[in-house]
């Protein structure tokens, strides 16, 4: 699968946050894209997502059928599902053993951590539950904003692991 971007334009009424943005990415090698904030890689994200409406540009390769995974900024957590709830609720045939196996791959290794709600758990935490709802979706592609932040460095290299572990063979950006 190749995704494509082709002179993507998009703006905030006055402010314009993306200009003629041109590239892809494909299931053979990740794309990362890095800079400040504010220029647009969020709103990019969104576009590819279908969240949001380009003014002018096209984004090839996906369909109506295309199922993506995205992962946001915010990690957008059920709050009144517990942790194991809110990794089925993406994937229905998931074991607690699978569940326990993927979120132990992200440092997360307390067996009773599966049956906690997202508000018993610290920042760090809450992000890698929803690194791994964003794994464990059997999706075509997968789209990822921030999804290490505010991770340790130890929990950083464990949590990019999982990623190339759970996210080869499909594009990913």
């Amino acid at each position: 699968m190749n995704i494509e971007i082709q002179n993507l334009c998009f703006s905030y009424g006055d402010q314009k946050v993306l200009r003629f943005i041109n590239f892809s990415f494909d299931e053979t090698r990740p794309v990362v894209l890095l800079g400040p904030s504010g220029m647009g890689k969020t709103t990019l994200l969104r576009a590819i997502a279908g969240l949001i409406t380009p003014q002018s540009g096209k984004i090839l390769g996906l369909t109506d059928k295309t199922r993506l995974s995205v992962m946001f900024q915010e990690d957008r957590l059920f709050p009144q599902m517990n942790v194991y709830k809110n990794l089925k609720i993406v994937r229905p045939e998931l074991s607690r053993q699978e569940a326990a196996r993927l979120l132990a791959e992200l440092n997360l290794t307390d067996p009773q951590i599966l049956d906690q709600l997202p508000r018993a758990l610290s920042g760090g935490m809450r992000r890698r539950v929803a690194l791994a709802r964003t794994l464990v979706f059997k999706a075509d592609a997968v789209l990822m904003d921030e999804p290490f932040q505010g991770l340790d460095s130890k929990t950083h290299a464990m949590a990019l692991a999982a990623v190339k572990k759970h996210t080869r063979g499909r594009p990913l950006l």
